[in-house]
């Protein structure tokens, strides 16, 4: 009887963080935490190399 216990509780275990980690998306994760989310690279994150050599806007 307590093994079947010890089992469902591992078996709960391994499916909340498999939707923990796997499935819900790192926004949602940091938003559930109350942390701010990843900022991811990109031109919102300041990039400076990307844009044309001639200047002009480096964010696509």
């Amino acid at each position: 009887m307590w093994q079947d216990l010890l089992v469902a509780v591992v078996v709960a275990l391994a499916a909340a963080w498999t939707v923990w980690r796997l499935i819900l998306p790192a926004g949602l994760r940091a938003r559930l935490l109350g942390k701010a989310a990843p900022k991811g690279a990109g031109c919102g994150g300041g990039c400076k190399g990307c844009g044309p050599v001639g200047g002009g806007s480096g964010c696509h």
